[in-house]
């Protein structure tokens, strides 16, 4: 399952560049797979993850979750927001390097839990983080494309990104064999920070206006819907 999981982080950036050049979804959409995904994702991480991680870990691991609260708020100063949809790209001007590995160290950080493979094998926990990783890979690409780079060197950046998570996985391998599941543990508290900093950052800030219209709240209803029955 922990092979499954690597590979499907890795493909799914690379579908997102594939989607953005062949088809080039139009912002409506985006913002409402962002809404859903971000609703899903919220659903999952309150009503499950949060629970199990507090119970097995105890009250202590709280201060792993502030941690990457506020570690995602670090890194979206250099991201510019990309993690959530947001895409800001001037024609001409490539991609900062530091984005770029700000998104990388996120993703990185993010896998590392699913070397667990209790996490792994967590079907409704890896459905929101990959539903959250499209998006991202989406507006990344938009980026790339829209600053006019190269298009083997937006593939190049792509794949970076793309292997950043499994090699976060890797590391979680090799470190949970001699840390033990104490150090996973405290992994999935910090990966659960930052993604309960998305997710909520998703839902109120995933449309230019800053506010629901009818579809984006069908859009999370349905998310924060199928998040209570993936529970049962």
């Amino acid at each position: 399952m922990i092979i499954t999981t690597a590979i499907s982080f890795f493909l799914l950036p690379l579908l997102g560049g594939v989607l953005v050049r062949m088809l080039k979804p139009e912002a409506k959409w985006l913002r409402l797979l962002l809404s859903f995904s971000g609703a899903f994702l919220l659903g999952v991480v309150f009503l499950h993850m949060l629970p199990e991680l507090y119970e097995e870990a105890g009250m202590g691991i709280g201060i792993f979750v502030l941690a990457g609260f506020l570690l995602q708020v670090v890194l979206e100063f250099f991201s510019h927001g990309i993690e959530h949809g947001h895409v800001h790209a001037i024609p001409g001007k490539a991609l900062p390097w530091i984005t770029l590995l700000s998104l990388c160290l996120h993703s990185y950080t993010e896998g590392i839990p699913f070397a667990d493979p209790s996490v792994a094998g967590n079907v409704p926990f890896l459905a929101g983080v990959l539903l959250h990783k499209l998006p991202m890979a989406v507006a990344l690409a938009t980026v790339l494309l829209r600053s006019g780079t190269p298009l083997w060197t937006s593939w190049a950046i792509l794949v970076i990104f793309a292997l950043a998570a499994p090699l976060g996985i890797a590391t979680g391998v090799m470190a949970g064999e001699n840390l033990g599941h104490h150090f996973l543990h405290n992994m999935l508290g910090i990966a659960i920070g930052m993604l309960l900093h998305i997710s909520t950052t998703i839902i109120f800030e995933s449309a230019p206006e800053h506010r629901f219209n009818a579809q984006r709240f069908l859009a999370v209803l349905v998310g924060a819907g199928l998040a209570l029955v993936s529970i049962h």
